[in-house]
């Protein structure tokens, strides 16, 4: 999925976002070490939210929408400079890009492309960049979210036409399949995607009168969905983050009334419950969340202009935030 957040094996915490002046910043911490700030790409490189990666390697990649609604790469290994490539040229890219890494390297990206149509773009380790579209024109609405399943299997999740919610997938070697999971006016945001080890797929996003919705499937199974929250609890086009833990507690952070910041969570078979992560005076536009293994959670929420907030939260304890632009 799109997500701006990452949190490396050892602790170090990414958040990568665009900077004044349409710059590309790259933030970086240590656990109790204070955030570092570095200028990846200069003025006018940088027209969407990036969305960043890991691999196990600890090279990190980068893709963003870039001048002329183009689409750049930016990758680094540890230690070594920043590198760029142009993935697709002007006229291609119409809002921020997701991308997703496999375990043998293969880089998939997906992003909106001309006319409403959705695009995807990959490469495996030392090869070019390939395109294909997935779907043509008047498809795709805001910003479409890409997973990986450990097997190969791709799946996607994006508005549709007449604010529906689409499902795409793919297996390996195989051509692109598609789903309604809900149809016309069900869905006013870009969606997020994130898929359990016991192959479950939930997907996020704001549903009718600003509430907030649940949808999830297993493969072969029907889509079910529920309301986690009601009406005009959730405003923001911007798809709510979604992490599930290794238990099956699912985590979501999004953007409340007023432009607050409003997190969710629920176990297994238990009803969600939420809490105001920002105590106010901050408006909010979007959020990516990350669970680290020892179960704190980090958010990087983008606010007005090219304001950037870190909060966290240890289990059992309350959030704590920082700005860092």
């Amino acid at each position: 999925m799109a997500s701006s957040i990452v949190v490396r094996p050892g602790g170090q915490a990414d958040i990568v976002a665009r900077g004044p002046g349409n710059t590309l910043m790259h933030y970086c911490a240590e656990p109790g070490s204070p955030w570092r700030g570095t200028q990846l790409a200069g003025p006018r490189t940088t027209y969407s939210a990036p969305s960043i990666v890991i691999r196990a390697d600890g090279r990190a990649d980068i893709a963003a929408q870039g001048p002329g609604f183009s689409l750049v790469y930016y990758w680094a290994a540890p230690g070594s400079p920043w590198r760029s490539t142009q993935l697709a040229g002007p006229g291609t890219t119409y809002s921020a890009p997701s991308i997703a890494v496999r375990p043998d390297g293969r880089a998939d990206v997906v992003a909106r492309g001309p006319d409403f149509s959705l695009m995807h773009y990959w490469a495996a380790p030392g090869s070019p960049w390939h395109n294909a579209q997935i779907a043509g024109t008047g498809t795709i609405g805001y910003v479409p979210s890409i997973v990986v399943r450990p097997g190969g299997r791709a799946d996607i999740a994006a508005q549709g036409p007449d604010s529906s919610l689409m499902h795409y997938w793919a297996e390996p070697g195989s051509p692109w399949r598609n789903a309604q999971v809900a149809g016309a006016r069900t869905t006013f945001s870009a969606p997020s995607i994130f898929v359990r080890p016991n192959d479950q797929a939930d997907v996020m996003a704001r549903g009718p009168g600003d509430t907030l919705v649940h949808y999830r499937a297993t493969p072969g199974s029907p889509w079910r969905s529920t309301q986690v929250a009601g009406p005009d609890t959730t405003v923001s086009p911007a798809a709510p983050a979604l992490v599930v833990r290794p238990d099956g507690r699912a985590d979501i952070a999004a953007v409340g009334p007023d432009g607050t910041l409003v997190h969710y969570w629920a176990t297994p078979g238990s009803p969600w419950r939420s809490t105001r992560v920002a105590p106010g005076g901050e408006t909010f536009l979007a959020a990516s969340m990350f669970v680290r293994p020892d179960g704190r959670a980090d958010i990087a929420a983008l606010g007005r202009g090219t304001a950037v907030q870190h909060y966290w939260a240890t289990p059992g304890s309350g959030w704590q935030g920082t700005r860092l632009q």
